[in-house]
């Protein structure tokens, strides 16, 4: 007998119709001899409309009691599907989040999950009933000592389910939505995208933080630390799905931290790397096509690879190697500057330092807390390079003793967590597996800023401050004659008039910087784990685009994502060209 765990999104359960359908499909798992606990969200949506009421009084609804109108969304849905349960003779109980004892952190409209009390689940499961949860909710003791409702913010059912799976050692996680499970990318843009038989909890992390939107990142990441195979289905057709696993070695389950609060969870220091800077080079589509092509040719493994905005008709782009390909790399950037122009740079000595966690999307003050910790430090960074899940920097290597001491103390990192040269174990993984779009960017440049430690701290605290999210962060070799640099981000449209006071006040404490809008953009992101062991996919992808005659923006990568920012008119275009060039629909 096996124990399932089962969650319906609200175009899932959108009607009584389907939730009549998803009680029939319940009743055969059940009569099949499984134990089922069933998590559901509010009916399509609902929730949008709870937030329309909640506007219509308030534009600025006092958290608690919107916390208390949205999770009366989920207690209809849990009712309703009860009785039909009950009606086709399987003996169902629906309960809240608090009733079935979901504890999460004091924070209305964003809380995260600290434990699971299962003593009374446990006794309905024993007694042969399917429960059915109230996903999105959670409860709390407030300052008074007084138990309070919260809710888990976006994809907060995934979140529910997946938590409740690791509590009660659930065998699978069924993520029932209304498309047949993990695509290769958005069909609305590529039509032959194909399903994905399965993939890695790493790479589904990267696409769910990236615009990929069957999972919620929150729901992946605790899948990954405690070892839950996910399966994602349809819920209209019989189709198997997508199963997702975990590349890790599964974490105990610690009372009090299900759901990991701590937003940083492991420090990586990459040393004897060395920093390669092409400059004055033609700013056209193709050249970081050619670029890349040149160094693959030459079996030259590129580790982060950054390309901030323009200069004019010109631009730059750096990127990293080991020190042991020193040399043949700079024999082919001889080439490469002799053909396209400008000169290229390069800096040995070099670390790349680099802190991970599910808990950096969302929260803007990690990047300002790594930046600002290195700058009390008096370490210079070279080169920043960020994801939703990462943020990576440059520095000389022989400040990395005081950097591992200092950043290990500010995210409160034990030995265990940090990670020198790490040896990754090569995998037999598709160097893409799928392609993300986001069109929800603007893209802001940082002009002429001082070259000295603490610059990139002052901007990313003073973003975070005034809670302004930043997506990517990146940072060029590019050094003016004057001795200043160039530092461009993109955030979310609807941040960007919000954002002016704080780019202003930012202006007048650097003297001589400014700040230049870039035009409208979207972020194209492929993934792939085998991305990290194979030479020259950059430059495959970076191919794609030319092909195509797409310019790219900006360049920002991970070891297993290729940011590309291009403008918003190519945005579709750019993701068929890597699908197509991938092959991704066999």
């Amino acid at each position: 007998m096996a124990l399932l765990v089962k969650k319906f999104g609200g175009t899932s359960v959108g009607d009584i119709r389907k939730i009549k359908n998803i009680a029939s499909s319940i009743c055969q798992s059940k009569e099949a001899g499984n134990e089922i606990v069933v998590v559901v969200s509010a009916m399509g949506q609902t929730t949008d409309d709870l937030n329309c009421l909640a506007e219509s009084i308030s534009k600025n609804p006092n958290r608690r009691e919107l916390d208390m109108l949205l999770s009366t969304g989920e207690q209809v849905t849990i009712a309703l599907l009860s009785m039909a349960l009950n009606e086709y003779g399987i003996p169902a109980i629906s309960m809240t989040g608090s009733q079935v004892g979901i504890i999460t952190e004091s924070i209305h409209g964003k809380a995260r999950i600290l434990d699971i009390k299962t003593e009374r689940i446990q006794n309905y499961i024993n007694q042969g009933f399917v429960v059915v949860v109230a996903g999105f909710q959670g409860t709390t003791l407030s300052h008074t000592g007084s138990m309070e409702i919260t809710t888990l913010g976006r994809g907060g059912s995934d979140t529910s389910a997946v938590a409740l799976s690791t509590a009660l050692g659930a065998e699978t996680c069924e993520i029932y939505t209304d498309v047949p499970g993990v695509l290769t990318t958005d069909p609305r843009i590529v039509p032959n995208a194909k399903l994905l038989d399965e993939i890695s909890c790493e790479e589904m992390l990267e696409l769910a933080s990236v615009g990929a939107s069957v999972l919620h990142p929150r729901a992946v990441e605790i899948a990954r630390n405690y070892g839950i195979k996910l399966c994602v289905k349809s819920s209209q057709s019989d189709s198997s799905g997508t199963l997702l696993e975990s590349q890790i070695k599964a974490l105990p389950l610690k009372r009090g931290s299900l759901e990991l609060t701590k937003t940083v969870n492991s420090l990586e220091v990459l040393e004897n790397q060395a920093v390669f800077s092409l400059s004055n080079i033609p700013d056209r589509p193709g050249i970081a096509a050619q670029i890349f092509e040149k160094l693959s040719e030459a079996s030259i493994s590129v580790d982060l690879i950054i390309q901030a905005t323009n200069d004019g008709n010109k631009n730059d782009i750096t990127f990293t190697v080991s020190e042991l390909e020193v040399k043949k790399t700079a024999e082919q950037c001889e080439l490469i500057t002799s053909q396209l122009g400008g000169e290229y740079n390069l800096k040995t000595n070099m670390t790349k330092l680099s802190i991970q966690g599910a808990g950096i999307m969302g929260r803007p003050s990690v990047s300002a807390d790594l930046f600002d910790t290195l700058s009390q430090a008096n370490i210079n960074v070279r080169l920043i390079a960020t994801s939703e899940i990462k943020v990576s920097c440059v520095i000389e290597i022989n400040n990395i003793p005081k950097a591992i001491r200092f950043v290990a103390e500010k995210f409160k990192l034990s030995d265990t967590q940090i990670f020198v040269n790490p040896i990754n174990k090569k995998q037999d993984q598709p160097e893409v597996r799928g392609i993300a779009l986001d069109k929800n960017q603007v893209q802001v440049s940082f002009r002429k800023l001082p070259d000295r430690p603490g610059v990139a701290a002052s901007i990313c605290l003073a973003l975070a401050e005034n809670n302004l999210l930043i997506d990517t962060i990146v940072q060029s070799e590019r050094i003016s004659s004057l001795k200043t640099k160039d530092i461009s981000l993109t955030m979310n449209k609807q941040d960007r008039e919000k954002a002016n006071l704080v780019f202003e006040a930012l202006t007048k404490k650097l003297p001589g910087s400014y700040i230049e809008d870039g035009p409208a953009i979207a972020k194209v992101s492929t993934v792939g784990a085998g991305m990290a062991f194979k030479v020259g996919t950059a430059g495959k992808i970076f191919r794609a685009l030319a092909d195509q005659k797409i310019n790219i923006e900006m360049i920002a990568t991970s070891e297993i994502r290729t940011s590309c920012i291009v403008l918003e008119k190519d945005c579709d275009k750019a993701v068929n060209a890597i699908h197509n060039h991938f092959e991704l629909d066999k």
